[in-house]
């Protein structure tokens, strides 16, 4: 999973909901998780509690698919360019029954 796009950390209690940044859907949360929240935390073998948002989509082929095109989305410098990688984003997610 991809932290920030489809797996989110936060300090519990803060937060009611999370939207998956590649697809929209309402992320599935877990309250209250003793984890690590990054690389940096988890190599230090550090933890806190965070309740953890995760999108329900999250591994399935079209979804890690629609995280390349979100992702390209983000990091495209033209405008032009990242529209039409919306719209192909937008295809995708309607393939997959996702409105």
């Amino acid at each position: 999973m991809h932290l920030h796009y489809e797996i989110f950390y936060t300090t519990p209690d803060t937060v009611e909901t999370k939207a998956c940044r590649v697809c929209g859907t309402s992320c599935d949360v877990k309250r209250g998780v003793y984890t690590a929240s990054n690389f940096k935390e988890a190599t230090n073998k550090m933890a806190d509690l965070y309740d953890v948002f995760t999108c329900p989509h999250a591994g399935k082929d079209w979804h890690e698919q629609a995280l390349k095109l979100a992702q390209a989305i983000d990091a495209m410098p033209s405008k032009r360019v990242a529209a039409l990688i919306k719209q192909d984003l937008q295809d995708l997610l309607k393939e997959n029954g996702i409105e």
